[in-house]
């Protein structure tokens, strides 16, 4: 993707927050984490999907995710 939801350009910081959100979404995904750190990379998650959807980069609920 290299537009937000309104179909302007990512700028860097935009695509390396959209990178970094995607990546913590595959993170929460695996099944071989300790709970502790499953835990936390739901939170870091959480917070990251504030600045995407705040930025209107990709439009979805965590909760559809299990998040």
């Amino acid at each position: 993707m290299t537009t937000d939801l309104l179909g302007r350009e990512l700028d860097a910081t935009e695509t390396e927050i959209l990178q970094t959100y995607r990546r913590l979404k595959d993170l929460v995904g695996r099944e071989d984490l300790p709970p502790c750190v499953a835990a936390n990379l739901k939170h870091a998650l959480a917070y990251c999907w504030n600045a995407v959807n705040d930025l209107g980069l990709e439009y979805e609920h965590l909760l559809d995710s299990g998040v």
